[in-house]
C-alpha cells in the first residue's frame, strides 16, 4: 500500500552534532528487532527477516533510486529544501557516492572501517548515478544478508543492515528530489513503518559512549497502522573526543518496553512518521495526544542523529 503526499519541507540538523553523536549505538544493544543474533538466526534462503523481505529492499532500492535519477534529469538546478546550500547536483552526487562506497565494502568484504567515498563526475552525473544504483543492487544480490561484513551498527555486522539502510536513504532523498521539484511524493506504507522501527531502533536509540545521559519520566507512544514504539526521552551531555566539542543537555531518545506507562501518543500514517522523523515533513498528518513539548523533543532527539 502507498499513499501520495504533497510534503512541505523542515531544514536539516546541526552538521557538527551529527558527526559527533550520528549512529554512535550501544553495541549491547538488544531492543531492536534486528540484532546480530536474530539475524543470523534465522535462514537467509527464507528471504525475510523483521517485516519486510530482502528482495523487497532491493526492489525499493531500485524504484527510489530509478525516481531519483528522473528528478535529476528533469534539472540539477532546484534547492533541495531540507539539506540547506544542496541542489538536486549535490543530491545525486551524495546518495550515488554512497552507493558506490557502501558497494565496495560489499563487494571487497570490508570487516573493519569503510573506504573512502568516490567523486562524481562533471560531467554525465545521471549517467554515473544510474550506474552506481544498479551496480549496488547487483552486489547486494549476490551476497548472503547473513554474510559478516562492516557497518556502523555494532550489533549488526552484516550485508542484511546495508539492504535495508540503503533502502530508506533511498526512499528519503528521493523524497528530497521530489521536493526540489515541487512534487507530490508517493510513499510506500510497509517500508515507511520499517523506516519508523528503523530511526526508533538503530538511528536515533542511545547516544555515544563518551557521553552521559540523564532519562526522565518524559514516555511517550509513537503509533503506525499495525505497529507501535514505546520511547522514553532524555538528556546527553559530554565532550565528543573526535571534536572536542562541549554537548549540553542535547536530547535522545531510546525505546523501553511496551508495558511503559506514557502519556503522550504521536499517531498517524507510517509515511508522515517516517518523514516527519527524517525532518521532511511537520506534524500535519499526525495527531499529537498529551504533551505537545514531548512530541517535539522526540523530533529533537531524531534529529540529532541524523
Amino acid at each position: 500500500m502507498s499513499v501520495e503526499y504533497r510534503l512541505t519541507s523542515v531544514a536539516n540538523s546541526d552538521r557538527d552534532a551529527i558527526e559527533d553523536t550520528g549512529h554512535a549505538i550501544r553495541p549491547d544493544d538488544a531492543t531492536s528487532a534486528w540484532s546480530a543474533k536474530s539475524l543470523r538466526s534465522r535462514s537467509s534462503r527464507s528471504g525475510r527477516v523483521g517485516p519486510m523481505d530482502w528482495a523487497t529492499y532491493l526492489e525499493h532500492i531500485s524504484a527510489d533510486a530509478a525516481r531519483l535519477s528522473e528528478m535529476g534529469r528533469m534539472g540539477l538546478d532546484p534547492a533541495v529544501r531540507c539539506c540547506p546550500g544542496w541542489t538536486v547536483r549535490d543530491l545525486l552526487v551524495h546518495v550515488g557516492s554512497v552507493y558506490t562506497q557502501k558497494t565496495a565494502i560489499v563487494d571487497e568484504g570490508w570487516t573493519d572501517g569503510q573506504p573512502d567515498r568516490v567523486g562524481a563526475p562533471d560531467d554525465g552525473l545521471v549517467d554515473w548515478f544510474d550506474e552506481s544504483a544498479g551496480h549496488l543492487v547487483e552486489v547486494l544480490s549476490s551476497h548472503d544478508p547473513a554474510e559478516p561484513i562492516w557497518t556502523f551498527y555494532p550489533a549488526d555486522q552484516t550485508v542484511g543492515f546495508w539492504y535495508r539502510r540503503l533502502a530508506h536513504e533511498s526512499l528519503i532523498h528521493r523524497i528530497d528530489g521530489e521536493q526540489a521539484h515541487d512534487l507530490p511524493s508517493d510513499i510506500d506504507q510497509d517500508l515507511a513503518s520499517d523506516g519508523v522501527d528503523e530511526v526508533v531502533t538503530r538511528i536515533a536509540s542511545g547516544g555515544p559512549r563518551w557521553g552521559t545521559i540523564e532519562f526522565d519520566d518524559r514516555i511517550a507512544r509513537l503509533e503506525v497502522p499495525g505497529r507501535s514504539w514505546t520511547v522514553k526521552l532524555g538528556l546527553l551531555s559530554g565532550t565528543s573526543p573526535r571534536s572536542g566539542k562541549d554537548y549540553i543537555d542535547m536530547p535522545v531518545l531510546e525505546l523501553v518496553d511496551s508495558g511503559e506507562s506514557f502519556k503522550t501518543v504521536v499517531s498517524g500514517p507510517a509515511g508522515a512518521m517516517d518523514c516527519w522523523l527524517w525532518g521532511r515533513v511537520g506534524r500535519g498528518d499526525l495527531t499529537v495526544q498529551g504533551d505537545r513539548l514531548v512530541a517535539a523533543g522526540i523530533r529533537a532527539a531524531a534529529k540529532r542523529s541524523m
